[in-house]
């Protein structure tokens, strides 16, 4: 059969060959043992079959078996629990895979391979070609019980992926609090681009949806408004293989963020307030924050204050995380620095304030004091 590829199928063929190398990197580079890598694997491989039943519609081609009545049977039943577990993952101390999770798979199985292998024969062949679009189709013929089962399994599973970004989006929140509570230092970056793939999920989501309006609307069906989601996709095999492989999460106590974990302490006020005035004496006079991998559990230690209760201390006395806490003075630090030293570079200055990088001396400079480094420079260098 001859085939033409237009721009869009080439588009498809380079983004399958891109998620193979993906494939093949985290097999072979991180070996694919039980975590967020195995995760991040499946994930991709979701994304890459997703991707195969697009070209196979644009550049039609005879298997003995359909490899893609999930991706119109309900296959999103399963790209939701991966991104769940792999946020999991990232987060367990240690994470453990138990046999309740496998409930979460429960709806892809039976939707997807079990029902679809029984009842195959007795679909037409736009009902395997166009899945349960055809239900919608303006055609005289009866429509089954198995033909409204999966009308409203094509859109109960669009409900059920959001309800997983929601809570992934959730823990991650969660994550980032706690690592605010635990470390006085942190690779922004990674937490932003863990950010951006959840909710680059959910445009993905919001744009198949909208594909799904407009045919309803419509009630006709044109192939290339898949590329409303198609091309998301794409991205998201970029983001999910280059900036999430490899990534080392730092791990997060759970003494930290919610406040509300402090309502059975044994902290006394009086007794609180006490370790709020030792605390505040001896930061200010050793100057531990110079440090600049100073860690929660680090900094009880020195001070002789149990960690769980430093925390409660920083949160509710002084109303803040131990991230910003260490880094106001950084930053405070850093203003005397810049008054004082004339000739050391801002990164300079950043590093001996107990900054380790470029990018957290700026966001915490902006963050307390509303300026620059070097607009807090040359204001007063004029001044």
């Amino acid at each position: 059969m001859s085939l033409s590829v237009d721009s869009l199928s080439l588009f498809l063929i380079i983004t399958l060959a891109q998620g193979f190398f993906i494939l093949s990197v985290l097999t072979i580079k991180y070996q694919l043992m039980p975590g967020q890598h195995l995760f991040l694997f499946f994930m991709v491989l979701v994304l890459i079959w997703f991707q195969a039943e697009f070209l196979s519609v644009r550049l039609p081609y005879d298997i003995r078996v359909n490899a893609f009545y999930g991706t119109r049977y309900g296959a999103w039943f399963i790209l939701g629990p991966l991104f769940y577990f792999y946020v999991r993952s990232i987060v367990g101390n240690p994470f453990v895979f138990s046999m309740r999770d496998v409930l979460h798979f429960v709806p892809f199985v039976i939707f997807v391979w079990i029902i679809p292998l029984f009842t195959s024969e007795f679909l037409s062949f736009r009902q395997v070609h166009y899945g349960m679009l055809s239900t919608f189709d303006p055609f005289d013929e009866s429509v089954t019980f198995l033909q409204y089962t999966y009308s409203t399994v094509f859109i109960a599973q669009f409900f059920h992926f959001l309800i997983y970004l929601a809570v992934a989006f959730s823990i991650i929140r969660q994550y980032e609090r706690n690592l605010k509570g635990n470390y006085s230092s942190l690779n922004s970056t990674n937490i932003r681009w863990l950010k951006t793939v959840n909710v680059l999920l959910l445009i993905v989501l919001a744009l198949a949806s909208l594909f799904l309006v407009l045919f309803f609307m419509r009630r006709s069906y044109n192939r290339d408004l898949d590329y409303l989601y198609v091309f998301p996709m794409a991205i998201l095999i970029y983001l999910v293989g280059y900036k999430l492989a490899g990534v080392q999460w730092p791990l997060a106590s759970v003494y930290a963020g919610n406040r509300n974990k402090y309502e059975k302490s044994s902290l006394k006020v009086d007794q609180a307030k006490a370790y709020c005035a030792q605390l505040e004496q001896f930061v200010a006079h050793t100057k531990p924050y110079l440090s600049n991998e100073l860690r929660l559990q680090e900094l009880a230690e020195m001070v002789n204050i149990p960690s769980h209760h430093l925390s409660q201390v920083i949160n509710e006395q002084l109303r803040s995380t131990f991230f910003d806490y260490i880094n106001r003075h950084r930053v405070e630090e850093a203003k005397k620095q810049i008054l004082a030293d004339k000739d050391s570079t801002l990164l300079e200055i950043a590093f001996k304030a107990g900054f380790n990088n470029k990018t957290s001396f700026t966001n915490a400079f902006k963050k307390f004091t509303s300026k620059t480094p070097a607009e807090f420079k040359r204001q007063h260098t004029v001044g």
